[in-house]
């Protein structure tokens, strides 16, 4: 399967062309890219929601949803992520293939249109955005930014990324902070809407059995020129300094430890597949080193796991634990980094993760959404990854070059979410 997007140039922006018989239905998904910064991310991220809440030609959400609907069951989605140090502005748009409706119509240019006018046609009152669908999406937003606080397991990941990177814009939650929502106005946030209409960098992506002129036609046709940021995602964090110990008092039933390292390997980096069976063989799966000797051995934590950050080159392992063995973890996760250092890894734990790895590719491969969101990486970073690339070079991994990576990884940030004393059960089995 060819696994190829064709991209053409058009004013303001690319367009990224997969034209595949693969799917029944066509995929499109516009991203605008933006620097992450600090004094705007909580704008940012609220304004793809606002955006969707019409146009004016359509200036009711109803009226919006209705539209994309009668396209045959047609929708649209929109959302805000973070990619390294870029915050992205995505619109998903999924429409049926012509070939799946009875009369043989062609939806991609109707799906287009209608995109188009949510971003480059919103409603706009007075110089700015209505306020009071500015009000209602900012009660939304502070939902959202709350929803964060209220999963603890989210929280205290949040926050050991925000005590790793203090002072810097990846400190930021991922929807912002609750105190910049009262200074948002309809005004201020359509002045932020001009700027990255203008000046950010424009994508879009089709997937599936589509004709590319239409939508290279669009493309164009909606397109603005003029002098576009081209922002990476950033370079691996590195940072020569003593570990940082944070902990933090809640009234909750489960203590939180999480710990932050430096990798020196990303996306963009020739050894990022040695750094993908490191942390896989480390704490990816529930056979991994983590899961087999913090929670099933010693029997001391609800859940133990790593995650690789891809853009930031970080890893964070993750543990719910009983607050009182707090350090008898922290010395088992310890011996397991340090195990990998020195290539300590037994023949099932390399081969279950190079498959499970690999299946994940695979199941990418059946995934529209999921090729778009790899296809993007690889332009943030200016290296392109295609899932059959991923799989072979998987299959080229050595152990050596697992255990080299893993020499370089240094522990950054221990955070620990600590229950109140007397809050936790001490019955709960682990």
């Amino acid at each position: 399967m060819s696994e190829e997007f064709e991209t053409t140039t058009v004013p303001g922006g690319q367009v990224h062309l997969w034209s595949t018989s693969r799917f029944h239905t066509i995929t499109m998904v516009a991203y605008w890219v933006w620097p992450l910064e600090r004094e705007t991310v909580t704008a940012a991220t609220l304004l793809p929601h606002v955006l969707l809440r019409g146009t004016r030609n359509l200036p009711e959400f109803d009226d919006l949803q209705n539209a994309f609907s009668d396209l045959y069951g047609a929708s649209i989605q929109a959302d805000a992520k973070r990619k390294g140090d870029l915050v992205t502005l995505e619109f998903v748009v999924q429409v049926p293939a012509g070939q799946r409706i009875a009369e043989g119509l062609d939806l991609t240019r109707p799906a287009l249109e209608l995109l188009g006018q949510v971003l480059w046609d919103p409603l706009v009152v007075g110089g700015g955005f209505e306020e009071d669908r500015v009000h209602r999406e900012k009660e939304q937003h502070r939902k959202r930014i709350a929803s964060l606080m209220d999963d603890k397991m989210l929280y205290a990941a949040q926050r050991c990324t925000a005590e790793m990177f203090a002072g810097q814009a990846y400190a930021a939650p991922r929807y912002g902070f609750e105190e910049d929502l009262a200074q948002i106005s309809g005004a201020s946030l359509y002045a932020l809407y001009e700027q990255i209409r203008d000046g950010g960098s424009f994508h879009l992506f089709v997937a599936g059995p589509v004709d590319p002129d239409p939508v290279v036609a669009f493309a164009a046709k909606w397109g603005r020129p003029g002098v576009r940021g081209d922002w990476s995602a950033g370079e691996p964090f590195m940072a020569d300094r003593p570990v940082k110990m944070v902990e933090e008092v809640m009234d909750i039933q489960q203590g939180k430890l999480n710990i932050g390292y430096r990798t020196g390997s990303a996306w963009r980096d020739q050894d990022f597949p040695a750094m993908m069976m490191y942390n896989g063989v480390l704490g990816g799966f529930p056979h991994s080193k983590l899961f087999i000797n913090v929670r099933e051995r010693a029997n001391l934590a609800y859940y133990a796991s790593s995650r690789l950050d891809a853009h930031k080159g970080v890893l964070y392992v993750m543990t719910g634990i009983p607050s009182d063995h707090r350090d008898t973890v922290m010395e088992i996760v310890d011996r397991q980094v340090e195990a990998m250092a020195r290539g300590e890894i037994n023949d099932e734990e390399w081969t279950w993760t190079r498959i499970g790895l690999q299946n994940q590719y695979r199941e990418l491969q059946d995934s529209p959404y999921g090729m778009i969101d790899m296809r993007l990486a690889g332009i943030l970073h200016g290296v392109s990854r295609s899932p059959g690339e991923m799989i072979k070079a998987l299959d080229a991994v050595t152990e050596e070059e697992v255990a080299a990576v893993g020499r370089r990884v240094q522990k950054d940030t221990v955070y620990f979410l600590r229950g109140k004393e007397g809050t936790e059960d001490a019955g709960t089995e682990v």
